[in-house]
């Protein structure tokens, strides 16, 4: 629901009727599955089983062109962590706009770890895969070098590749259909919506 509400909540100073119907879809909505629960997993890997995945859609937003970044964090097979919002920059590819939620992504699973840490120091914190459907931003973290594509990339992004280099991160391929914050960024059919909510709530 978190993409749905982010674009609802852009019409809170004029909204028509279409809006409104569409915050009642949303409830609607929230009510039938309120059933519903995260479940977690002991045991799902070895240690703690963080993992992430970040997708963006591309200059979505008409008014600005500024793209969507969507993020999802799990641990022991259920969404601990999630996001869908507007990147603060405005990108020039999809692969920039891609690299630019992989790093809000990352960001999010560094903060997770610092707690993970204080609570239980004695416990080992494996390398964590960030799954990622974009192939160029795949290459940007992991290539220090910068070509005249991604040049002008912010270097405050470039971060992503000195956790890659101490292999506390690795950024995995992962099929777009298999892309779980895919929903978050966009609009999907039902069957792909249901499968990605399956998926990160450990429903299956």
């Amino acid at each position: 629901m978190r993409m749905h509400v982010r674009a609802v909540a852009r019409y809170c100073a004029s909204p028509k009727l279409v809006h409104w119907n569409a915050a009642m879809d949303i409830l609607g909505y929230a009510r039938r599955t309120s059933h519903f629960g995260i479940s977690f997993q002991r045991g799902t890997v070895e240690g703690f089983s963080l993992q992430g995945y970040a997708d963006a859609d591309f200059a979505s937003k008409a008014a600005d062109r500024r793209s969507v970044s969507g993020g999802i964090v799990t641990c022991g097979g259920g969404a601990v962590s999630w996001f869908s919002r507007t990147q603060k920059c405005v990108t020039l590819s999809t692969t920039e706009a891609e690299y630019v939620a992989l790093g809000d992504v990352v960001k999010e699973i560094l903060f997770l770890r610092q707690i993970w840490r204080f609570m239980l120091p004695q416990v080992g914190m494996p390398c964590i895969p960030v799954f990622e459907d974009n192939q160029g931003a795949i290459q940007l973290a992991q290539n220090p070098i910068s070509n005249s594509n991604s040049k002008h990339i912010d270097v405050g992004h470039h971060f992503l590749r000195e956790l890659a280099e101490r292999k506390e991160m690795s950024v995995i391929h992962v099929p777009s259909p298999y892309q779980r914050a895919d929903f978050l960024t966009k609009s999907l059919s039902k069957d792909a919506f249901d499968s990605h909510r399956d998926f990160v709530m450990n429903l299956a």
